[in-house]
Order: C-alpha cells, then structure tokens, then sequence
C-alpha cells in the first residue's frame, strides 16, 4: 500500500488555489519518493508563481505542518519534499526523523550540563 491514495484524496478535497493542493499536485509530478526530491525554494517558488504569495517558513509551518497530522504525509530532507510512495521512502523519513531527534537530544545533554555546571538545576 501507498501514501498516494491519501494525496489523491486530500487534493480532490481542496479548492484549485489551495496551497497545499497545489504542493501536492506539483510532487506528484515531479517528486514522488525520497529518490525524487524537489528543493523547498522550487515549490515556493511555484506556489508564488501560482498567486500564493508565501515564504519558504511560512510553508514550512503551513503546509508541511498541515501534513504530518493528516492522511497524507509529505516527506522532507536536507534535499526537499517528497511525496511517500514506498516502505523506503517512509524508511527514509524515520532515518531523517531520527538523525534530528538524536541531534537535539545531544544539545538537550550539553543545556543540561551546562546549567549544572553554573548550579541550576533545570
């Protein structure tokens, strides 16, 4: 099974001039899988070129945002969105996914000690 059908869905659920209709239309053309990548600056700038006047942190924290609680889900990396088709490409999100959280988890450590080290307990 894939995530399309969830796409299909979402993007016959939405207005023609929705921004996230139109992200996804646009990674179903150009970037299903975490093979296929489509830099964030080239959506942005098709969503602009499509009268949706909206910056790279806005989509970041709208239409990405937006997706990782639907059905959909739209996959993203150091190198762009992607749209998830196979077991990979969600293998690809969780490797993505768990590299950051450990990164995090590692300045959590250093806060914590550093805190320490001047007395606070926090």
């Amino acid at each position: 099974m894939s995530f399309l059908p969830a796409v299909q869905r979402e993007i016959a659920s939405r207005q023609p001039n929705d921004p996230i209709r139109l992200t996804l239309e646009y990674l179903i053309q150009h970037g299903i899988g975490h093979r296929n990548p489509v830099p964030t600056s080239v959506i942005v700038q098709h969503l602009n070129n499509n009268g949706i006047q909206i910056s790279k942190e806005i989509f970041q924290q709208t239409v990405l945002a937006t997706s990782r609680g639907a059905d959909y889900f739209i996959g993203s990396g150091y190198r762009g969105c992607f749209l998830i088709d196979t077991v990979d490409d969600a293998r690809a999100m969780q490797h993505f996914y768990s590299t950051r959280i450990n990164k995090e988890q590692r300045n959590l450590n250093n806060l914590s000690r550093q805190a320490n080290i001047v007395g606070w307990t926090i």
